[in-house]
């Protein structure tokens, strides 16, 4: 099962969804990373099941496919695995997102990447996470006291987007801690969905 290729039809859902329609021929372990987006191994297989599901900004849908915890599991380990990869080299960082709280974050709001000192400082003391299969890449973590987070909010020019998030997160800071999470593509390991080239 694990090297069969499955069909995958994706509409895109950021651009109104109707005309951005296209249809890719993946292994099941890509289908498998890619509806990994911030779920677990029982929601992924629910979604495999069912033959539809949304990740990435996409609706995506495909015969539906029924694999045991255990087969999973075995695909799982093909991918790449969440050891520390040294220090964060912010030359490398592909994205930065504001979470708040810092533990079970409720909120997260997309930040610029640049050479903003606050940012550079929190780079700096950051430790590695974990590989997410979300965005495919190394997720470096810094605290940040509430008063850092309000003055990285505070900034409309620091957000990369913003759908009312920021002044949502600004309020319910009170006194809790931020996080920066910096993402960091692996080198050797490339998003599988994404063509080469």
């Amino acid at each position: 099962m694990t090297g069969s290729e499955i069909e995958v039809r994706i509409r895109d859902l950021r651009h109104g969804g109707s005309a951005c329609v296209a249809t890719r021929r993946w292994p099941l372990s890509t289908l498998v990373a890619y509806l990994f987006d911030g779920r677990e191994c029982e929601e992924v297989r629910s979604l495999l099941a069912s033959g539809s599901g949304v990740a990435h900004d996409t609706h995506s849908s495909w015969s539906p496919v029924r694999m045991s915890e255990s087969e999973l599991t075995a695909m799982e380990r093909g991918f790449p695995q969440g050891a520390p990869t040294g220090p964060l080299r912010p030359d490398k960082v592909t994205a930065v997102e504001l979470h708040v709280p810092a533990l079970r974050p409720a909120l997260t709001v997309p930040l610029r990447i640049d050479d903003h000192p606050l940012i550079l400082r929190a780079a700096a003391r950051s430790a590695h996470a974990r590989f997410d299969y979300g965005p495919w890449a190394d997720v470096y973590i810094a605290t940040l006291a509430p008063h850092e987070a309000a003055e990285l909010l505070e900034d409309p020019a620091r957000r990369l987007s913003d759908a009312g998030s920021a002044e949502l997160a600004a309020r319910v800071i009170g006194e809790d801690d931020a996080a920066l999470h910096f993402h960091v593509p692996r080198h050797g390991a490339p998003v599988p969905w994404l063509d080469p080239g």
